[in-house]
């Protein structure tokens, strides 16, 4: 199979004196070096040699393809073992190549150099045969010779492992070529698990073959077993000195081999024995931009993990312990877990979990974080308070609230008498659960209650080390707490609570903690006529929730709902309707009720714009039905919506507004069934509170509007002009346009007929904030076409944000690009957000599409 990638590098080769094709047993070096000399056109001045294991000198080997070259050596004066040449034998040779006419290329294949004596030999003769020799060596080990200098002189052209791997591109056609179709989702996945490992790939390509189905069984593709397993053992492990073997095997417990847990595992030298192991191509390298850690090959960890549980399987339990215990020293809660669950240690695992205050994490985790993972199966029986602890926090991250109850119940919680080792982080980890679980309680006072007793336990002087460096538990309580508080119709609280709860989550690294804490001050902002800023938090929320990934899009729900309320009071009904699905589409009934009952509120509006008002009361009459505490504030919310759209159907008998309170927006209600009644002292009562400063934008705007249609109602009058301008005056910064739409027929035809007030307004004839063309009023409703916005300009990315914004458009999710490119979930999100920030958007997927518009990415 052709690489024409690979080839043009070779042929960088033109003015270089030495190629070096290093990588493992399997990557297709030989196959690439035979390709690209077939296709160079020099076959007449290229000679190629091939060395066996039985093979011991190499200048005999060298000197005698120079001399069918028609150089004018002599190979049977050299020595016939490693030693070095004689001083005269090496001048005559290099001066018998300098004087053929031509460049002669030699190909030496399989002989690693490992011998200093001919290491400076082959040196001498690189660096005295002008440009009439270049040498081809490909190799499993690199050679001892100078390569830092020929690196400063730009004489080498190197091809590695990471050079042969195959792309995806390249693996599907190898799979094709092998007699397998495959899905391109299903070759990338093949790819990904062999690391574009030529033999790998073929074995795979050769096992999927004979499956029914093999895009289903790509994961099946292992190390341990069958024609991979018995090649990488022939041709890498049998290789290996014991003391070397024993290594391996040590150190294939972790995933990421990190300095002091190699010496852990496997002793003192073990990571310079490691180093060396990298520059002998035995399938381990460097992970980069992490010093001093190393990786194994999947497939040949796979083998390595596979051969030490057979052969030591006491040994495996021990190093999995090691592994577990020193991960947990270092405070690496999740690989220490696994390694813990590995061997089934789930006691241990799950006060690993309790102890480093990692219930948080698991909590806020998705369902296929490797935590999450790890402890799934931890089993029932289990008494101890720690175990109890992590199955209540999997219940409640699941929604399972039976669950979740059972569980903590069976927890003694006053850390004067816990059990175990650690009572104040079991007291902490049960008050911030019991704090998360009232979310969604009957009762908000109680939910607030139980917040403020986390947050104590919390504060508490005895909540040990690492009471203080969980900040994702400060955060989620001030979460709590910012919902307990909402629910009370404490908006300036909540708002407070949420805001500190940004910070907390900031610095946590929780986007989803972010996501949610400012999708709830959204919620306030639209509660309170702030359209703008509901918005913007909105966005960011998103931008937040896109950074964890879509496991993670239930964390962007009160966002959702915002920005549904903003489109929706901007008359964006396309918009609204599309954020209204995206959460219909997630399960909210396990959920806080906040979400909850705004989005009927924001449907119910939908069906009214839609002409569907019996829908409406139907929707919100089943809402405020379900909300547990109806007579609190967020059951007047949706009872102010219900009498309001009684009201404006011309039903005013109907309207229930006993128990609604002195808010704005019952008042606009309570005025509007005045004036329906006739009773115009009570309605301009009532409408004193709704047109007072104190009142949202939008409530004021609808106010006018009455006033407006009031004045209307003798004819036309400068007094209902200054009414409809004042309304206009106040919707504008905000953009409000859905009291316009609702208003009496009278009040729009003011509107269309005044040409000087529809000038100065324009923004009300457009459905969203981008710039459009001003259309015409039909059938009494306000119509528009939306332009696009022209893209802004953007801050270079870097290389590593390169790299993520390549993950990003094949949809890896944030911890798929983490594994990949081996760095922390935390710093793929930071990458992520700097990505959204300089190209302008608020999303992953936008960032995409932006990054192909720049010509960042292809099509």
């Amino acid at each position: 199979m052709p690489r024409p990638r690979l080839l043009q590098l070779l042929d960088r080769s033109d003015a270089c004196p030495f190629v070096l094709v290093s990588a493992p047993a399997g990557t297709g070096k030989t196959a690439l070096l035979a390709d690209w000399v077939a296709a160079g056109g020099e076959r007449d001045r290229t000679a190629w040699i091939t060395f066996e294991e039985t093979d011991v000198a190499f200048w005999p080997g060298l000197l005698g393809c120079l001399e069918s070259l028609g150089a004018a050596v002599s190979p049977e004066t050299v020595r016939r073992d490693e030693g070095p040449l004689d001083r005269q034998v090496r001048r005559a040779v290099a001066e018998a190549v300098c004087d053929h006419s031509e460049r002669l290329t030699v190909v030496v294949d399989g002989h690693d150099v490992l011998s200093a004596e001919v290491a400076e030999d082959l040196d001498f003769l690189l660096r005295h045969t002008g440009d009439r020799l270049r040498l081809v060596m490909a190799t499993r080990a690199d050679p001892v010779l100078p390569m830092y200098r020929y690196r400063l002189d730009d004489t080498v052209v190197e091809v590695r492992m990471s050079d042969l791997a195959f792309t995806d591109e390249e693996a599907g056609e190898l799979t094709l070529r092998a007699g397998l179709t495959l899905t391109p989702e299903s070759v990338h996945a093949l790819n990904l698990r062999t690391k574009g490992w030529a033999a790998g790939l073929r074995f795979g390509a050769q096992l999927l073959r004979m499956r029914q189905d093999p895009d289903d069984t790509v994961s099946e593709i292992v190390g341990d077993t069958g024609n991979i397993a018995e090649y990488l053992v022939g041709e890498m492990l049998a290789a290996q000195s014991p003391e070397v073997r024993s290594l391996l095997l040590a150190t294939s417990v972790p995933d990421t081999i990190q300095p002091g847990l190699a010496e852990a595992l496997a002793g003192p030298t073990a990571e310079r024995t490691l180093n060396l192991l990298t520059r002998d191509n035995v399938l381990i390298e460097p992970v980069p931009g992490s010093p001093g850690c190393y990786r194994y090959h999947p497939l040949f960890r796979d083998l390595l993990r596979a051969v030490l549980a057979y052969e030591s399987p006491d040994e495996m339990r021990h190093l999995q312990r090691t592994a577990a215990e020193w991960y947990a020293r270092d405070g690496q809660v999740t690989a220490s877990v696994g390694h813990f669950v590995a061997i089934e240690a789930w006691e241990e695992a799950a006060a690993e979990v309790v102890d480093d205050l990692a219930v948080g994490q698991l909590l806020l985790d998705d369902s296929t974080s490797a935590l999450t993972q790890s402890l799934r199966s931890i089993p029932s029986e289990l008494e101890d308070p720690a175990s109890t602890v992590v199955r209540a926090t999997l219940a409640l991250g699941a929604g399972d609230t039976t669950g979740f109850t059972n569980e903590l119940a069976q927890v003694r919680t006053d850390p004067g008498v816990s059990s175990g080792s650690r009572p104040w982080a079991t007291n902490v980890a049960v008050r911030v659960l019991e704090a998360v679980g009232a979310q969604a309680s009957e009762d908000p006072s109680e939910a607030m209650s139980l917040a403020t007793a986390a947050e104590q336990a919390l504060e508490a002087p005895d909540r040990g080390p690492k009471g203080s460096s969980r900040p994702e538990l400060v955060a989620l309580v001030l979460l709590s707490k910012g919902i307990a508080a909402l629910r009370q119709g404490r908006l300036a609280t909540a708002d407070a609570m949420f805001k500190s709860g940004v910070t907390a989550a900031v610095g946590a690294g929780s986007e989803a903690l972010l996501a949610e804490c400012l999708g709830y001050q959204a919620v306030i902002a639209c509660c309170r006529g702030k359209l703008s800023r509901a918005a913007r938090l909105g966005d960011r929320a998103l931008g937040a929730a896109e950074c964890i990934g879509v496991n993670a899009a239930d964390r962007a729900v009160a966002a959702r709902v915002a920005l549904g309320w903003v489109a929706m009071e901007r008359y964006d009904l396309r918009a609204a309707a599309d954020h209204v699905q995206a959460v219909e589409r997630l399960d909210l009934s396990l959920r806080d009720p906040i979400p909850v009952a705004f989005l009927a509120l924001i449907r119910a509006r939908l069906q009214v714009a839609h002409g569907d008002r019996l829908g409406a009361v139907s929707r919100l009459e089943q809402a405020a039905a379900g909300v547990k505490d109806e007579r609190g504030w967020l059951g007047q919310q949706l009872r102010i919506e219900l009498a309001h759209v009684r009201v404006a159907a011309g039903e005013p008998a109907a309207a229930e507004i006993e128990g609604l309170g002195g808010q704005p927006e019952a008042a606009l209600v309570v005025g509007l069934m005045q004036l329906q009644l006739g009773d115009a002292n009570a309605a301009d009562a009532a409408m004193s509170t709704v047109l007072s400063k104190r009142a949202a934008v939008p409530v004021q705007v609808s106010g006018w509007l009455v006033e407006c249609s009031r004045r209307l109602h003798d004819g036309p009058s400068a007094r209902a002009h200054a009414a409809l301008h004042r309304a206009l005056v106040l919707a504008s910064p905000e953009r409000v346009r859905r009291p316009f739409h609702e208003a009496p027929s009278v009040v729009r035809q003011l509107l269309v007929r005044d040409k000087q007030l529809s000038a100065e307004h324009a923004w009300l004839f457009e459905i969203s904030t981008a710039p459009s063309r001003r259309s015409s009023v039909q059938k009494g409703a306000l119509t528009s076409t939306p332009a696009r916005p022209s893209a802004p300009v953007f801050e270079e990315l870097t290389e590593k944000e390169m790299e993520v914004l390549g993950h990003l458009a094949n949809l890896l999710t944030t911890e798929e690009i983490a594994g990949v490119m081996y760095i922390s979930v935390n710093t793929i999100r930071t990458h992520v957000r700097n990505i959204l920030r300089k190209l302008g958007v608020s999303r992953r997927n936008a960032a995409v599409r932006r990054a192909r518009e720049l010509g960042l990415l292809q099509q």
